[in-house]
């Protein structure tokens, strides 16, 4: 698949849409991504299924600026565009936010789900889809995500089992990976990587540590949320040596 390359379009908006913004954004979620190598907020991160990238919006800067910045998959090359996002459109449990361009012309829009249609339970934003130009991304998003994070080479995530514990999933940028249904609206694919069986190792205000065991291997996925000190990682360990450590170049975690 071809990366996603994004025009500079400017535009202007005074604030995240009122109708419904609650599912751009997650009330004690946390979503970050690296700009020019410093943590920046997000709005929400996309994690496309079915395209080779994935797609951070940043809040309303102070000119009223939303940018859309693209990562590809593998590598994290970056492109970025600016746009407009207008008031939500709901209807059957799904709300739309148009996209607009400078001169007013729609360019795209962000699909969103009601969040009490996730049954288990939704912790982080309920984006599902994002269209850009005439791309139509499919957005990873489960119940019960505790973490959502992507690295040069694969995507994260970390979501509660419904029994106190975490399951782990990694998706390998460089694998063709199936997509599967996932209730309450949402997109996933195979994972590369599974562990279930997972808990809490670190707790604070600031930040998870989520740890996973499997054939004498232990899995950390750490992220920070704090958005004054953002940071996120996955690593590898084996008898205490760290074999891997990968660090996110966007993520969205839940407290």
């Amino acid at each position: 698949m071809r990366a996603w390359v994004i025009g500079a379009v400017t535009a202007t908006v005074l604030a995240l849409p009122a109708a419904g913004g609650a599912q751009l954004r997650a009330l004690g979620a946390v979503s970050m991504q690296r700009v020019d190598g410093a943590w920046k907020p997000a709005a929400f991160l996309c994690d496309s299924t079915d395209r080779d990238w994935a797609i951070a919006m940043s809040p309303p800067d102070r000119d009223g600026q939303v940018t859309l910045t693209s990562y590809a998959k593998p590598g994290l090359a970056t492109h970025r565009a600016t746009v407009r996002v207008g008031q939500g459109d709901a209807g059957m449990g799904h709300v739309w936010y148009t996209l607009t361009n400078a001169a007013g012309r729609e360019v795209g829009a962000v699909e969103t789900v009601n969040p009490q249609m996730v049954e288990a339970g939704a912790t982080t934003p309920t984006v599902v889809s994002l269209r850009y130009g005439p791309t139509i991304s499919q957005c990873r998003f489960a119940a019960q995500t505790r973490v959502l994070g992507v690295t040069a080479k694969r995507s994260i995530q970390v979501t509660g089992d419904g029994r106190g514990g975490y399951r782990y999933r990694s998706y390998n940028h460089d694998a063709a990976l199936g997509a599967v249904d996932v209730p309450g609206g949402g997109h996933d694919t195979r994972a590369s990587v599974t562990i279930d069986g997972g808990r809490v190792i670190d707790s604070s205000r600031e930040r998870r540590t989520y740890q996973f065991e499997r054939d004498g291997f232990v899995y950390r996925v750490i992220a920070s949320l704090e958005p004054a000190q953002g940071a996120g990682a996955v690593q590898v360990w084996r008898d205490g040596r760290l074999l891997l450590e990968e660090p996110f170049a966007a993520y969205t975690a839940a407290g």
